[in-house]
């Protein structure tokens, strides 16, 4: 009896050693399989289809000088190479200089419509047939249109065809202008990235730097940029969410009443909310660069401001709390790599909005200002040193 049941307990031992042992090797193949499918996913996210050299169209609404247009594009850049498209600095300096580049992955073009210096309609009617015989004769794989006028004027040929869209930096909601029929479900073959804007994100930050300034006034041209903005931060005021009140404002494109109004409004309010400004002519109907815009505004207006975007912070402003150029672009290359790669339809994936981009300051204009940065350092993210339109 005594010996039945030692047998019985040996071949237990062994049955339990055989699933322990079985048990084991189970976790250890889950594992190694986690592991190479991992490592799948990450090669896959690295290198685009090895055997299709994928054809990609870009229209900005801008031009090349333009530091919008510049940040967008190094945000599409810093994306191509992060997902395998672009391999070194090389390729990329050659997409800037001329405007294309090829290697076995990918066949860029870029064309640029140049509406801010030439916005009249003709202008742009001009620019609109040429760019769509470009890319009809280019025939790409995907279009990508940087900012409103690329996204209507050039959207809208190739609305409801078989061409995947993404566009980004469209202010206000795209709807606008029937590209889209939802923003959660596009419904076409177009979708992207849009610019809500930070404009209270900004103005917080300003009431943090000058804790006494009480009243603003917008000062703007008048453009498709622009439009959008004055719009929303009237309706932040509207409903009492801005931490200064809102006073006057003036959108215009005529350089002579741009100056007499910043004037006006800087013996008026504590702060000016400045938004684009690069549409402005002269009394002879001459183009006014916005940079020399810039500087003149920051050599005779001696008032804090608020911007919504890095570029004017860059030329000299104060302050924004940035919707960022760069992770608009990044953004809408990431869109565009998961239609060519993973084969996802604009149709079903919804317009999205990138993550703010950092705090900045520009310490010129705040010594200028007498503004003490001391206090209030641990807010800012970034701190800019140079004033592109004082460089002038």
């Amino acid at each position: 009896m005594l010996s039945r049941a030692c047998d019985d307990a040996v071949r237990m031992t062994r049955r339990q050693g055989v699933l322990t042992g079985l048990l084991f090797l189970a976790i250890f193949l889950a594992a190694t399989l986690g592991l190479a499918e991992r490592a799948r996913a990450d090669h896959t996210a690295a290198t685009p289809h090895s055997t299709r050299q994928w054809r990609v169209f870009i229209v900005s609404s801008y031009d090349r000088n333009y530091i919008w247009s510049q940040q967008t594009q190094r945000g599409v850049n810093a994306a191509m190479r992060k997902l395998g498209y672009l391999a070194n600095d090389a390729e990329e300096r050659e997409l800037g200089s001329r405007d294309a580049v090829e290697n076995s992955h990918i066949v860029i073009r870029k064309a640029w419509m140049d509406t801010k210096r030439r916005d009249s309609r003709a202008d742009i009617a001009r620019a609109t047939s040429r760019i769509t015989a470009e890319i009809k004769a280019f025939k790409p794989d995907i279009l990508m249109l940087g900012d409103d006028n690329a996204a209507n004027f050039i959207g809208n040929q190739f609305v409801d065809t078989d061409l995947p869209i993404v566009f980004w930096g469209i202010n206000g909601l795209p709807l606008k202008y029937g590209l889209i029929q939802r923003m959660d479900a596009p419904g076409r073959n177009v979708t992207g990235v849009w610019q809500p804007g930070y404009h209270k994100e900004s103005l917080d930050l300003l009431k943090k730097l000058v804790p006494t300034a009480q009243t603003f006034a917008i000062l703007a041209c008048d453009s498709e940029s622009t439009r959008p903005n004055v719009k929303l931060i009237e309706e932040l005021a509207a409903r009492g969410a801005l931490p200064l009140r809102l006073v006057d404002k003036v959108m215009t494109n005529s350089y002579a009443t741009w100056k007499a109004r910043a004037l006006e409004f800087a013996g008026k309010v504590d702060a000016l909310y400045v938004l684009n400004h690069d549409t402005l002519r002269d009394d002879d109907g001459n183009h006014v660069s916005y940079l020399a815009a810039g500087r003149w505004y920051l050599e005779n207006v001696k008032i804090p401001e608020a911007s919504h975007e890095d570029q004017f912070v860059l030329e000299g402003m104060l302050l924004t709390a940035n919707d960022s150029g760069f992770n608009q672009g990044h953004l809408a290359f990431e869109m565009a790599h998961d239609i060519l790669s993973r084969g996802l339809s604009p149709a079903r994936m919804a317009v999205r909005t990138p993550e703010r981009g950092p705090y900045m300051v520009n310490r010129m204009r705040a010594r200028a200002l007498g503004i003490d940065l001391d206090d209030a350092i641990y807010l800012i993210d970034d701190l800019i040193d140079r004033s592109l339109a004082l460089e002038q």
